[in-house]
């Protein structure tokens, strides 16, 4: 146990610091303040959805299958994204040659290589059931065991879903010894584990889905009848739920034995299958090509530097598997995860016909493109830096950032070509957003160029702050490239922040008086628009200084 206590320690320590270790306390505190501040409007939001929800479930009895449905997105968020976090912690660390060299067993490395995992996931956890407990306090009875057991149920909820990421992957390794080379497996993995995540998603969500008239009963059963639609993915779910609504000790006993029943079956198959994963994984693939001299010359050609940069930087992101899994593929992923995925399979045609007119008659509002407008500087704040490109832009450098510097180009041209990556990027998360909506819904092409339009806004607007954030103090000591996206504080600070902003303003438009819906979706757009071109040209300034002190 001392061996676990003490190497957990060293792991948080080195894992979960936001830069190099020499940042000032008060730059560290401002980005914590940062990212309660981006919190807020996200959990508002779910704090809303719930309260206006609670009372429907309440009337047919079906309060804590209201609840098992928040633990259940909270539980499939941790075993989505622990899929692409949980390869770089156990298999491709730096720290895994000198582990394998001390005396610790495998129980005792993956015990606290998962603890250190399990504490990234509690944000998920509490961001995602602390309003929805907020919520059941505003209109229900609550008693002592409430508090007791919905506190706790927050540490808990996490364990099932990444003990089955964990063991996937521990899993995959063992049994593709051919996966050990590292770039190999972090480009095929992550895009085997997003399948995976995808087909995981569609069963959970439609395998329990019976006729009609079964799901209507189960409805009108109540007595939180629908909590067995919880029970194939996450068998702890119903257990938790019921026992902090109904306050059953043994609904919850039942909840922690289904937990600790998976970790303990976790660390047993451990002790067979990850040390023989695990040597080996840190091997990566090279290739030398031979270039002729008419090669050689064509490649020599000068051309655009801020272009030629940029080249360089795509390139790096393609060719490096980690950074094409998180920075490149999301641009495509996003959208179809926000717009098709929540109704996929559940949209037949009669449905989609329905879905069709509404949305013909909602475009014949007067103040629809006022919306639109609102709608489009949201999303653009959200898929604009949801790439993380602009917000790693430095940190991907790490120990090699010294490179930037003996460069023949400007530290604002290297600065102004990353970030124009980025904004690329986001544009094109954008356009495939454009293409989805019309395809998939049928906007009318006049909203859809409305809609990019604000967008793009935004995404440049974003992807400015973005890059500032990541110059004013960048994670450059890091020891895989994962650490550099998924463990950088700053980038997680831009993600909840796009996220906060997109929620500000989409849900903020409909608090506005119709008679000021128009003047207010021009006057912000107009408003934005002028600061993107201010803090464009802020950037190139300030990147200069900033990247002198490094």
């Amino acid at each position: 146990m001392r061996k676990y206590i003490a190497l957990t320690k060293a792991l948080l320590k080195n894992g979960m610091g936001m830069s190099d270790g020499k940042s000032k306390k008060f730059y560290q505190v401002f980005l914590y303040v940062v990212l309660l501040i981006s919190l807020v409007p996200i959990s508002g939001a779910l704090y809303f959805l719930i309260d206006e929800a609670l009372p429907t479930y309440s009337m047919i009895d079906q309060e804590a299958s209201l609840l098992g449905g928040m633990m259940f997105m909270s539980c499939f968020l941790i075993f989505f994204f622990s899929l692409f976090s949980i390869p770089s912690i156990f298999y491709f660390s730096r720290d895994n040659d000198n582990l394998l060299s001390l005396p610790l067993s495998s129980t005792t490395i993956i015990g606290a290589k998962f603890t250190t995992c399990l504490i990234y996931e509690y944000v998920f956890s509490v961001g995602v059931l602390l309003p929805t407990y907020l919520a059941y306090m505003n209109h229900v009875d609550v008693s002592v065991l409430f508090y007791v057991f919905g506190i706790l149920s927050i540490f808990l909820i996490p364990v099932f879903p990444l003990v089955l990421s964990t063991f996937l992957t521990i899993l995959l390794m063992r049994i593709a010894p051919f996966l050990k080379n590292r770039d190999r497996f972090n480009l095929i993995s992550g895009i085997l584990m997003l399948i995976v995540a995808f087909g995981f998603s569609y069963f959970t969500n439609h395998a329990n889905i019976q006729e009609e008239s079964d799901m209507i009963h189960m409805v009108m059963q109540g007595d939180n009848s629908m909590l067995e639609l919880f029970m194939r993915a996450f068998p702890m779910i119903p257990y938790f739920s019921r026992s902090i609504i109904e306050g059953n000790i043994m609904d919850f006993a039942i909840g922690c034995l289904i937990c600790f029943l998976s970790l303990l079956l976790l660390l047993s198959a451990g002790k067979y299958l990850y040390f023989k994963g695990v040597i080996g994984s840190n091997e990566s693939s090279s290739s030398a090509k031979d270039m002729s001299e008419k090669q050689l010359r064509k490649q020599s050609r000068q051309g655009n530097r801020i272009r030629t940069y940029m080249a360089k930087e795509f390139k790096i992101l393609v060719r490096t598997p980690v950074f094409f899994i998180n920075c490149i593929l999301t641009t495509v992923l996003m959208p179809v995860i926000f717009l098709i995925l929540p109704f996929l399979g559940t949209l037949d045609g009669e449905t989609m016909s329905a879905v069709t007119k509404g949305i013909t008659a909602l475009q014949e509002l007067d103040n629809f493109y006022a919306y639109v407008l609102f709608v489009g500087l949201g999303c653009g704040c959200m898929f604009g830096v949801i790439n993380l490109v602009s917000a790693t832009a430095i940190s991907r450098e790490g120990n090699q950032y010294m490179i930037m510097k003996v460069l023949p180009i400007s530290f604002r041209d290297q600065v102004y070509a990353k970030l124009w990556m980025g904004i690329l990027l986001g544009f094109f998360t954008n356009f495939c957003t454009l293409i989805i909506l019309w395809f998939y819904l049928h906007f009318s092409l006049v909203y859809l160029f409305i809609f990019f339009i604000a967008s793009c806004i935004t995404t440049v607007f974003c992807n400015d702050l973005c890059m500032m954030l990541d110059l004013t103090k960048p994670k450059l000591v890091w020891e895989q490239e994962a650490s550099a996206v998924k463990q950088n504080f700053g980038a997680f600070v831009s993600m909840f922040g796009g996220m906060a902003l997109c929620a500000v303003i989409i849900i903020g438009c409909f608090f506005i008086p119709e008679d000021y819906l128009q003047i207010g979706a021009i006057a912000l757009t107009l408003t934005l628009l002028v600061l993107c071109v201010v803090l464009t040209k802020v950037v190139g300034r300030y990147g200069e200084k900033a990247m002198r002190r490094l």
